[in-house]
């Protein structure tokens, strides 16, 4: 039980974390010049996100989360995207062609929620525990720095302040090539108001060609185009419905990669910027503590979750279930299921729909429940960075410091607006409780047509359009969340410079 524990972890369980903030001698640390210090600070730690010591398998996980969103996954898509077409024009565009299509991008979707669950839940547990340790060093510096003599420093705060004037906070994503451009300028355009009218004007003018007669995928002989109880076309068949399907799958497919390359690239930058804090924050502790031969260990620091409803419980429940080795187990068992199947089933048409919608409706679960999480992260993030702020605001006035100007925050446009208001109304418990109807309505919907063909057509068909439509007006709102992070990182980063500047010249 001992290895599967470690493995699964304690799923929605949000424990009290006790963290011991390395002290740092004088003889540890002597330069910011120096090329390796130890900034890793998880292992000091007894437990992670899901409250166990990181396995190989972990390891593995958080290396598939950094793929998603590399150049080889991006060319692995078109490769396949272009394979698709080039066989869909030589078949003529058959009925499983589209079905094929639809089942990969669920199952990738699928896939992929695990891993941003999993990168959501890892990069959250990492940042509470680096902004634990500034809080804790904080408090050190102050203590220390109480015995400067404060007016034979002031030459020196002159100085730090004619330094700070001069640096600037920058919050733009690290762009190393075309591929990153191409992600930002694509996220950028999907997330606008434009995009928002486009998706919808294609679902009307959709609706609409669902009055043109098209292929009934009934079987010869016919009693008519379009007439009797056999018809070769007729509105609104199935064919039309995998249409949208088949449109919105291939905009999933590639959105999330680009996406997975944005968020891969905002963590690597909130990485840098707090390894050079700690960086920072080294030489600053190295240099206070020789000043005043100090060895008395920093404030140990206890991370306390959130309090939490039976609601929230369950809610982180499944989180962590998605977020760990279980949701990936349980998605190879599915499939598994799915292939064996297929010979009984004779390999029809409703064989290839059983694991796309499958994974479409779980995956719509996951999409609210992704929402909520992420939105509560946020919150409580910011909550920790004006806890932060507050306090090194008071320390720099007892110094005497210059507070550094903040980042102008952009302008809230109207497409932001809207985005902000959807994302918080559906980043409730309550939206997670209606998601979980609709999908309870579908299905009894898809048991009252024996789930043939067309019923799960209808389970596929509404999930995918609002999955698509929840992409496209929820981007600018996590953006701006992510711009909020790596304002206050790079706003700590330049206030801890400015502080090691006068440091450094005591």
């Amino acid at each position: 039980m001992g290895v599967w524990r470690n493995w699964v972890g304690y799923p929605g369980q949000r424990n009290k974390v006790s963290h011991n903030v390395k002290t740092i001698k004088p003889l540890d640390f002597n330069s910011l010049d120096e090329k390796n210090p130890d900034l890793h600070i998880e292992e000091q730690d007894e437990v992670g996100f899901n409250g166990c010591r990181k396995t190989g398998f972990d390891k593995a996980l958080d290396y598939l989360v950094w793929a998603m969103g590399s150049k080889a996954a991006f060319f692995l898509m078109w490769i396949i995207l272009i394979i698709w077409t080039v066989v869909g024009i030589i078949f003529h565009a058959p009925f499983n062609w589209q079905v094929i299509m639809q089942d990969g991008q669920s199952i990738q979707t699928y896939i992929w929620d695990t891993f941003l669950m999993r990168q959501q839940l890892v990069h959250s547990f990492h940042q509470n525990l680096v902004w634990a340790e500034f809080e804790s060093r904080t408090a050190t510096f102050r203590r220390l720095l109480r015995t400067v003599d404060i007016e034979k420093s002031s030459s020196i705060v002159e100085e730090t302040k004619s330094e700070c004037s001069s640096n600037e906070i920058s919050v733009e994503l690290p762009t190393e090539d075309w591929f990153d451009r191409m992600s930002s300028w694509l996220t950028e355009f999907v997330g606008s108001l434009t995009a928002v009218v486009i998706y919808w004007s294609g679902i009307i003018i959709w609706i609409g060609c669902g009055a043109i007669p098209s292929n009934a995928q009934n079987t010869p002989p016919f009693t008519g185009v379009t007439t009797g109880s056999n018809p070769q076309k007729k509105p609104f068949s199935d064919t039309w419905q995998l249409y949208i399907n088949t449109a919105v799958a291939v905009h999933l497919l590639i959105m999330s990669v680009f996406l997975q390359n944005v968020r891969e690239r905002h963590d690597q930058f909130v990485r840098h910027m707090l390894d050079q804090i700690l960086h920072l924050d080294y030489a600053i502790e190295s240099k206070l503590r020789s000043l005043n031969d100090d060895l008395e260990p920093n404030e140990k620091q206890l991370l306390v979750p959130e309090k939490r409803n039976k609601v929230l419980h369950v809610i982180d429940w499944y989180s962590d279930i998605i977020g760990t080795g279980i949701g990936g187990v349980i998605a190879i068992i599915v499939i598994v299921v799915w292939i064996v199947i297929g010979d009984p089933m004779g390999w029809s048409d409703n064989w290839w729909l059983i694991i796309g919608t499958y994974t479409g409706l779980v995956g719509f679960i996951d999409g609210f429940v992704l929402r909520n999480v992420y939105n509560r992260i946020v919150i409580r993030d910011q909550g920790i960075y004006e806890r932060c702020r507050e306090k090194e605001r008071t320390f720099f006035e007892e110094v005497g410091l210059p507070w550094p100007e903040s980042a102008p925050e952009p302008e809230k446009t109207i497409s932001y607006r809207i985005s902000a208001f959807i994302n918080e109304k559906c980043s409730t418990p309550s939206a997670v409780g209606v998601s979980i109807l609709i999908i309870v309505g579908l299905i009894a919907c898809a048991c009252g047509l024996r789930w043939n063909t067309t019923a799960q057509l209808i389970c596929n068909t509404p999930t995918m359009i609002i999955e698509g439509f929840f992409l496209i007006i929820l981007l600018q709102a996590h953006k701006w969340a992510d711009v909020k992070t790596r304002t206050e990182t790079s706003a700590l980063c330049m206030r801890r410079s400015t502080l090691n500047s006068f440091v450094q010249s005591l």
